[in-house]
């Protein structure tokens, strides 16, 4: 009998004592709805089917839940049943692994039989990469994807507009891109790290998202974009002066952290921007989701005191405080997006009573566990604790273990009644500024996320998880992943807590224990 080494582990996994032999030769027989899945097979095995040489057959059956897939390997072939594409391209997903690991005889894969009955205990698995902080090229970005649909996750929150850069195309209002996508040094200053002073202009193209979207669909990853408001706007008021409180010129973020920009909640101009460009970039991601920030607005509070057009909005309103203010922006948002088939979701520390309620609430502040637990009885939640899923933090502040440690009962997260959609690892990139730094920010971190997302709590074991990741670790080497060597570590209480990309002391540690393994 053979173990395979399966991440995320399947809930329902029985072992057979037979064999069966797959190759190239083998054909890989599909439902029409199921090509793809079946393309992810034969592009792994170049299949070039002759008759009487095995078969994997990917069969549609009606009434298994979504994502849900079965997997038998018997003594008469190889088959995965599913209700929808989702779930036979998470068989395939499992079949590969297994196919990678099978013992290899006369040019064959020899299978032991089994049984695997799987679907994830959560609905939404997703990864978060800031792209404006640090841009990554389209070919970082599919690799990404490529990885996380290995670990069956399926949700790509791409934070796309931030302080220190805007990233999407804008043929409507070009001085977005023309202003907003360039600023004058690619590193970004503070927390040991210093301007490099070479200019840095970086946007994704209308086309090369429209392609990147694609991409991430064959791989059943559902695309969600970020234009963070009314804070975190400094790119676009760089690119927009006349829709901040004071009209003065502004030039995109350098430095690390959060800088007081704020769009001016009083000016009618702001949400006819907004609408224009909802207009246009929305038709660009299918996802009927669309992030719209909200966190750390606060900052900014201050303009908006001192705002004659915010003044008289608020006066206007009845609103007595900019936390309500803020709302009342959100809720503007919100309706534009609806406008646009859109749902909003947005960061916590926004949330309140008056925020409208089809407003998604991404949980990331401990602190706010209570209120999130209140809201979770009116909104739909997503967890991206930042003690546990923020993967720019060191290893030493969130280790392997403790990111495989996260329990929604713990945080009181599971309750009936309460709409949690489910889990959100999060890659922040002002010190995470390459592909070679990204990967050891996320791997394996991000391995033990996906398990923590998929598989219900009874079948996890930090254990068992961390030897079947032995095997994922040869796999990343052999792709080229560039996965962390350090998995924990003590830090002092006043020790700088972010990994400071490839100059920090975790990354050249990691590749010192790389190097000596080659």
């Amino acid at each position: 009998m053979v173990i395979y080494n399966i991440i995320p582990k399947p809930n329902k996994y029985v072992y057979g004592d037979s064999e069966y032999e797959i190759s190239s030769k083998s054909e890989v027989l599909c439902s029409k709805e199921f090509v793809e899945a079946g393309n992810y097979l034969t592009d792994y095995l170049k299949t070039k089917p002759e008759e009487n040489e095995g078969f994997i057959k990917i069969k549609k059956v009606e009434g298994m839940p979504s994502e849900a897939y079965t997997l038998k390997i018997t003594n008469d072939g190889v088959f995965i049943n599913a209700g929808d594409y989702a779930g036979a391209f998470y068989g395939a997903v499992t079949l590969k692994t297994i196919l990678m690991q099978a013992k290899k005889q006369n040019g064959k894969a020899v299978l032991n039989t089994l049984v695997i009955e799987d679907k994830p205990d959560n609905a939404y698995r997703g990864a978060m990469l800031d792209c404006s902080r640090h841009f990554f090229e389209a070919d970082t970005v599919k690799s990404l994807l490529d990885n996380m649909a290995f670990l069956k996750l399926n949700k790509f929150h791409w934070h796309l507009s931030d302080d220190q850069g805007f990233r999407i195309e804008s043929k409507q209002f070009p001085e977005l891109n023309e202003i907003g996508s360039k600023r004058a040094s690619r590193h970004l200053k503070g927390f040991g790290m210093e301007n490099d002073n070479a200019e840095d202009y970086h946007f994704y193209t209308q086309e090369e998202i429209k392609d990147i979207v694609a991409y991430a669909k064959q791989r059943n990853i559902e695309i969600i974009p970020e234009i963070d408001l009314p804070g975190h706007t400094m790119a676009i008021l760089a690119a927009k002066p006349e829709l901040s409180c004071t009209g003065e010129k502004a030039e995109v973020l350098t430095v690390n952290g959060i800088s007081k920009a704020i769009l001016c909640a009083g000016n009618e101009a702001v949400f006819e921007f907004l609408d224009k460009l909802f207009d246009e970039i929305c038709p660009l991601f299918p996802s009927a989701q669309f992030h719209i920030g909200g966190d750390e607005a606060f900052r900014g509070y201050k303009l908006w005191d001192d705002c004659p057009k915010c003044s008289a909005l608020k006066q206007k309103e009845g609103i007595s405080s900019n936390k309500e203010l803020q709302i009342w922006f959100m809720n503007r948002v919100c309706a534009l997006l609806k406008k646009h088939g859109k749902t909003p979701v947005a960061w916590d520390d926004c949330m309140g009573d008056s925020l409208d309620s089809s407003i998604a609430c991404q949980f990331w502040r401990p602190n706010a566990v209570a209120s999130v637990r209140k809201q979770s009885l009116k909104r739909d939640v997503i967890i991206s604790s930042t003690s546990y899923f923020y993967f720019d933090l060191k290893y030493s502040v969130i280790s392997l273990k403790k990111a495989y440690k996260f329990n929604k009962v713990k945080v009181g997260l599971n309750k009936p009644g309460q709409r949690i959609l489910g889990l959100e690892c999060e890659l922040w990139t002002e010190w995470i500024d390459s592909k070679a730094s990204l990967e050891f920010s996320a791997f394996p971190r991000m391995n033990a996320f996906a398990e923590v997302a998929w598989t219900e709590l009874k079948n996890r074991s930090f254990t068992d998880f961390y030897k079947r990741l032995a095997w994922h670790k040869t796999y990343m080497k052999i792709k080229d992943v560039n996965y962390s060597r350090v998995e924990s570590g003590f830090i002092f209480p006043k020790g700088i807590v972010y990994h400071l990309g490839e100059d920090g002391s975790e990354f050249k540690k990691s590749a010192e224990i790389k190097n000596a393994e080659k």
